[in-house]
């Protein structure tokens, strides 16, 4: 019998599989899913997208998401290639070391490994050594397209404006605020219960050590 995390794997391969990935570099899952999930939990999808080519990969995701009726998918790290850089190369928080080492690829497999082996913290959770030439991965850069530019004022103020509803019902759900952290080159939904479970991790990392 399939399992829910089979199942959820293999619901987001077969959405993947119908859109166009040109825009990005890496397509995973993360959240529970990438552990063990509920039945009723959704697929959170990390995505990182060539440099200037977040929003459109954005707006594509939600549009063909919403045609193809995919609706317990959702985006809940996104990012493009200039900023994931940055960001795997300063990853300072416990708990998105544990997640990103537990990302189930879907798509760029090669390109997110070399990627998170610029942590230090993840390299020394593997129980690696530091490999040069990952770490010396080039930034394929490109200019700031109109196109891209109406992408993300449009779809980030669309995603802000809905988060903020939905924020206002949680409360009432038991579910903890979030807030919606968004700019040209990354997107993603600052949560009360992330930051909970992460204060809980590093606690229970420094009894354990």
């Amino acid at each position: 019998m399939e399992s829910a995390r089979d199942r959820k794997i293999r619901e987001a391969r077969e959405f993947f599989s119908r859109i166009n990935t040109r825009g990005s570099l890496f397509i995973g899952i993360s959240g529970s899913v990438s552990y063990e999930p509920k039945d009723n939990d959704d697929i959170d999808i990390f995505l990182i997208a060539k440099t200037n080519r977040l929003w459109i990969s954005i707006l594509e995701f939600l549009l063909f998401r919403r045609i193809y009726r995919f609706d317990d998918m959702c985006l809940s790290l996104c990012m493009d290639d200039s900023y994931a850089v940055s960001y795997f190369t300063h990853l300072s928080d416990g708990l998105a070391v544990k997640d990103s080492i537990k990302v189930v690829p879907i798509y760029g497999e090669q390109y997110f490994n070399a990627l998170i082996r610029r942590s230090s913290l993840i390299v020394k959770r593997l129980n690696e050594e530091r490999q040069v030439n990952d770490r010396n991965i080039d930034v394929k850069g490109s200019t700031l397209n109109p196109l891209e530019f109406l992408a993300f004022v449009f779809t980030a103020s669309w995603i802000n404006l809905k988060a903020i509803v939905v924020s206002k019902l949680n409360p009432q759900r038991g579910e903890g605020m979030f807030n919606t952290v968004f700019s040209l080159h990354n997107c993603y939904f600052d949560t009360e219960k992330y930051r909970t479970l992460n204060e809980r991790y590093l606690k229970n990392e420094v009894l354990t050590e």
